[in-house]
């Protein structure tokens, strides 16, 4: 069977080296099997809003931005310049990443390219899974629903990998799933920290 991979996160963000480490070491932990991943895994469908506290906002840019972000698929963060405010072009949301950490820091990363001077940009609300704790395991909403439909149905060997810092991922089934399961996640763009996270 054909390896299946899809990049699903909304941008590609531009890593600080210690983050890169982190998420580096983070995927490179030994692979769980379905049932533990299973058990790790949050409800694809169901996502809590956090907002922060900061300046440039009044509560009914609030409201209306909790509205738009309840719509995200997790992990998601929404970066803005306060001195700009929320209708500006450095505001972005990146959305559908593998953990809160990469969602933030795609989403400043790009608002801080577009910002055009004054102070750098901030995150001003996160998207989570309902009830998020940090996990050993963590995938994106779209990442999950493939887990649950289709990837723990399936029988055999099988391998599913992701790239933390991107939120590409990738699943490959037989002989050779672990190597086809990073390359399905390298895709064309060939990025550099696809790691396999679940094998059976």
């Amino acid at each position: 069977m054909e390896p299946f991979m899809t990049p699903r996160a909304t941008l590609k963000p531009v890593l600080i080296p210690a983050l890169c480490a982190l998420l580096a070491s983070a995927a490179a932990a030994d692979p769980v099997d379905t049932g533990a991943a299973r058990e790790q895994l949050y409800r694809a469908d169901r996502v809590e809003v956090v907002r922060y506290h900061t300046s440039g906002l009044d509560e009914d840019e609030l409201q209306v931005l909790t509205t738009v972000a309840q719509s995200q698929k997790y992990y998601a963060a929404l970066a803005f310049a306060p001195e700009a405010g929320i209708m500006a072009e450095p505001t972005v949301m990146s959305a559908n990443f593998h953990n809160i950490e990469a969602a933030r820091e795609a989403a400043l990363s790009t608002c801080n390219e577009r910002r055009s001077g004054g102070a750098r940009c901030v995150i001003a609300m996160e998207v989570r899974p309902q009830g998020w704790e940090p996990r050993n395991l963590q995938l994106s909403a779209d990442a999950t629903t493939h887990f649950n439909d289709d990837y723990r149905r399936a029988t055999g060997t099988r391998a599913f990998a992701i790239s933390a810092s991107t939120g590409q991922w990738g699943v490959a089934l037989g002989d050779g799933a672990q190597d086809e399961a990073v390359s399905a996640c390298q895709g064309e763009t060939n990025v550099s920290d696809c790691a396999v996270v679940i094998a059976d």
